[in-house]
């Protein structure tokens, strides 16, 4: 699990984004495939406000 702290906002209508760093992905066959990804935005209070899965591909070549 990995888990990423975006820091305390005050509410706001404005839309917020967050990028966060980018990371190298492991290299080597062992390290590639299909992974599915659960993503969660909570509060400091376990409150869920957003949950989605998506897939990440790892490839060594994209054709």
């Amino acid at each position: 699990c990995y888990f990423s702290f975006i820091g305390s906002r005050a509410p706001s209508s404005d839309i917020q984004t967050y990028v966060s760093e980018i990371e190298q992905a492991p290299s080597g066959m062992l390290s590639r495939g299909s992974f599915l990804v659960k993503s969660k935005l909570r509060d400091d209070d376990k409150n869920v406000y957003a949950e989605w899965e998506w897939n990440l591909v790892i490839a060594k070549d994209w054709q």
